[in-house]
């Protein structure tokens, strides 16, 4: 039995738990809160960093970064795994993971009332967008039939989190390609039983 340090918040963790139900790995994985305010010893014993999520592996122990965690899982399932994880899928992954850090920044910004640096926001803003509209151009090569690829996962993951939040408004506006993508593939089982809540 394998260890997940998430909670339901977290767009990263959200993306490993989507995963996890596309591979058919659920069963295998315990999911344990982790508030990352308060620093838990036993996150920290796994990541001295504080950050969720972190998996506890049987065979690689505790592997922290949703990349890496997506990477041991997709190995894990082997080459006939349901979710792509080819080269396509990594590049498109690592683009929503950039975006899903800038638009962090920008609710940490609002939630901790953080004053100042007004240009480095802008451009955490400015990331978000141009990741959008690259998305809405990559929108019609994506998968709408099977399992999203791990990059697929990342575009609805980023996208529900965006609406979630709004740290950059309406994502949708502009972008029918795109929403399109999202509202369909984001009523598969494994995103309807991970909804963002909090």
């Amino acid at each position: 039995m394998m260890t997940l340090y998430s909670v339901r918040i977290s767009p990263f963790g959200r993306k490993i738990k989507v995963l996890l139900k596309e591979l058919g790995l659920e069963d295998q994985v315990e999911v344990v809160a982790a508030n990352t305010l308060e620093d838990p010893d036993f996150l920290l014993e796994s990541n001295p960093l504080g950050k969720i999520p972190v998996l506890k592996t049987p065979d690689h122990g505790d592997i922290s970064n949703s990349s890496l965690i997506a990477r041991y899982l997709l190995e894990k399932s082997g080459a006939g795994a349901a979710v792509s994880g080819d080269w396509q899928a990594l590049k498109l992954e690592a683009l929503c993971d950039g975006a899903l850090e800038a638009a962090l920044l920008l609710v940490y910004r609002g939630r901790f009332e953080m004053t100042g640096g007004d240009v480095f926001f802008e451009r955490q803003r400015d990331k978000v967008i141009r990741s959008l509209d690259r998305l809405e151009d990559m929108a019609p090569s994506f998968t709408t039939d099977g399992a999203p690829s791990i990059g697929e996962i990342g575009v609805v993951v980023l996208a529900e989190y965006l609406a979630f939040r709004e740290p950059v408004g309406d994502w949708r506006q502009g972008r029918p390609q795109l929403s399109a993508f999202v509202d369909l593939v984001s009523q598969r089982p494994s995103f309807q039983a991970t909804q963002p809540a909090g």
